[in-house]
C-alpha cells in the first residue's frame, strides 16, 4: 500500500520542476509510478518513443521510480483527438498497474491536460503548480480546454492543493465548499555542497532557471549596466520574437556568461562562484500565482537572495530574501549583496531556513494530508468485502 502514481505535467527528460522534485522526494519512502504526458506515435522525434507494437512501456528512471510512456495519435491536444488520447492514457495507466501489481495509495496529478483516473487509484490529489488558465497561451493550448480539465479534476479529487496563496484563493472560488490546501514548492538542501566563503570570491550575480517571457529584461539590463558579472544557468524557453530578441541581447552582454542547462551537480558548483542570487520576474497574473524554485534554491546554496515582490516571497516571510519593489531598489540591493561578503553564520542561516522548506518536508506534508482519506478508503473497502 506504499505505491504512488504521479501524473506529471512534463516529461522526465525535461527541465526538472515541481513534479520531478516531488516525485523524487516521495520515492525516498514509496514506490512511484511516473506517468509521462502523452507520446505521439508520429511526428518530430522529440522523445524516445515506446515500441509501436507495445503501445506503452515501463522503464526504471530513478531509484524507486518507474516511468510509464503511452503512445497516442499525433496532435493529442487537438479538438477531436483529445478524448481518444485521454482514453489511451487511462488504459495505459490501468495496464501498468496490473503489470506491476501496484495498488496506489495515492494518485497525484500535476497535469493541466490529463484527467484524474477515477476507479482503484487510492486518494486522488490534484496539485496545481501554476495559474494554468493564465498560462494556457504559453503552453499553446486553449484556455477553455484547460479550464474544462481543471473543473473535472477539481470535482474528482479527494484533495486539492496549490503552490501559492493566490492559487489557493482562485481554486477556492471555484467551489467555496471545497477545502484547498497550500503545498508550496521546496528545495534540495540535501544535494547542496558547501559554499566557498564569500570573502574568497569576486562579486557575481547568479540567475538560474528557465529563460523565457516571465523575466524582466529591463531589470536585467540595468543590472548588467553596473558591470558586475552575471552567471546565467538554465535553458532558453522563449516563445515570441520580442522575448527572443531581448533575451539574445542580454545574453550577449560582455559581463554575462550563459552556461545553458547543466546537471544538478554542476548547478551547485556554479552557484558557489556567485555572491547573490536573483529572481527578477515581471508583474503578471501568471507570475503572481507562481512559486519560483530558484528563490529557495539560492538559499539552499547559502546565497543571499534579491527577488521581485510576489505572494510566494511574502509567504516565506523572511528577511533573508530582500524584495526589490522598484527597478532602482532591485538593482541597488543586488549590487550591495553582490559586493558585501556573506559571513559563515549568515550562510548557515540561509541553509537552515531552506532546510525547513525541503522537498522531503513537502512530501511528508502531502502524505499527512492524504492520511485521513486513505484510512476512510481502506475502511470502505473492508466494508465492501464484508458485505
Amino acid at each position: 500500500m506504499n505505491d504512488i502514481t504521479v501524473i506529471a505535467g512534463s516529461r522526465w527528460e525535461n527541465t526538472f520542476g515541481t513534479d520531478h522534485r516531488l516525485a523524487l522526494a516521495l520515492a525516498a519512502q514509496h514506490s512511484v509510478l511516473w506517468v509521462d504526458p502523452p507520446v505521439p506515435w508520429a511526428g518530430p522525434a522529440e522523445v524516445d518513443r515506446p515500441p509501436a507494437r507495445a503501445k506503452h512501456n515501463l522503464d526504471a528512471i530513478a531509484p524507486g521510480i518507474l516511468r510509464l510512456r503511452v503512445l497516442v495519435p499525433p496532435g493529442p491536444y487537438r479538438v477531436g483527438l483529445r478524448i481518444w488520447a485521454g482514453h489511451l492514457m487511462q488504459q495505459g495507466m490501468r495496464q501498468a498497474l496490473q503489470d506491476t501489481g501496484a495498488r496506489p495509495v495515492v494518485t497525484l496529478s500535476l497535469s493541466p491536460t490529463l484527467r484524474l483516473p477515477v476507479p482503484d487509484c487510492g486518494v486522488r490529489v490534484l496539485h496545481v503548480t501554476d495559474d494554468w488558465l493564465a498560462g494556457a497561451a504559453l503552453m499553446g493550448l486553449s484556455r477553455r480546454y484547460i479550464a474544462g480539465i481543471l473543473r473535472r479534476n477539481f470535482l474528482a479529487a479527494d484533495i486539492v492543493t496549490a503552490v501559492t496563496p493566490p492559487l489557493v484563493s482562485m481554486l477556492q472560488d471555484m467551489n467555496p465548499r471545497a477545502r484547498v490546501e497550500l503545498l508550496p514548492n521546496g528545495c534540495d538542501i540535501e544535494k547542496c555542497s558547501p559554499v566557498t566563503p564569500a570573502q574568497s570570491r569576486t562579486p557575481a550575480v547568479a540567475l538560474m532557471g528557465q529563460l523565457n517571457e516571465r523575466l524582466d529584461f529591463d531589470l536585467l539590463g540595468k543590472i548588467a549596466d553596473t558591470g558586475i558579472p552575471i552567471h546565467v544557468i538554465g535553458p532558453r524557453r522563449d516563445h515570441d520574437v520580442v522575448t527572443a530578441r531581448l533575451l539574445s541581447g542580454f545574453l550577449a552582454r560582455p559581463n554575462v556568461t550563459w552556461f545553458g542547462e547543466v546537471p544538478v551537480t554542476e548547478v551547485s558548483r556554479l552557484l558557489r562562484r556567485a555572491t547573490v542570487g536573483i529572481t527578477p520576474y515581471l508583474s503578471s497574473d501568471f507570475n503572481r500565482a507562481s512559486f519560483p524554485l530558484k528563490t529557495l534554491e539560492y538559499l539552499a546554496a547559502g546565497l543571499p537572495v534579491v527577488a521581485t515582490d510576489s505572494p510566494a516571497v511574502r509567504w516565506l516571510d523572511t528577511g533573508l530574501i530582500r524584495i526589490g519593489r522598484t527597478t532602482e531598489e532591485f538593482v541597488s540591493l543586488t549590487v550591495q549583496h553582490a559586493r558585501w561578503p556573506v559571513s559563515e553564520e549568515q550562510r548557515r542561516q540561509n541553509q537552515a531556513f531552506a532546510r525547513l522548506h525541503s522537498w522531503s518536508a513537502r512530501a511528508a506534508h502531502l502524505m499527512k494530508l492524504t492520511a485521513p482519506f486513505a484510512s476512510s478508503k481502506e475502511i470502505s473497502m473492508l466494508g465492501g468485502i464484508g458485505e
